[in-house]
């Protein structure tokens, strides 16, 4: 889960696609989707749907937070 929130927090671009994140993790679409909603589901990504399947995911405030206070203790 850290792996993602830094992915996402060190970036440029303020949201993802589910290919985008599993092409970087070198996972599958499922498996990706997956841990970002858990994600969603512990308040550390937020997602919308865009059209007919796309799916934005960004990190919230919590998800910031956590990202923060995780990666002090590695």
């Amino acid at each position: 889960m850290l792996e993602i929130l830094r992915f996402f927090l060190l970036s440029t671009d303020p949201a993802f696609i589910v290919p985008e994140v599993a092409d970087e993790f070198g996972v599958t679409d499922a498996t990706a989707r997956t841990r970002m909603n858990k994600m969603v589901e512990e308040g550390y990504l937020k997602k919308k749907k865009t059209g007919s399947r796309s799916v934005l995911y960004w990190p919230t405030d919590e998800g910031l937070r956590h990202y923060v206070s995780e990666a002090s203790i590695e």
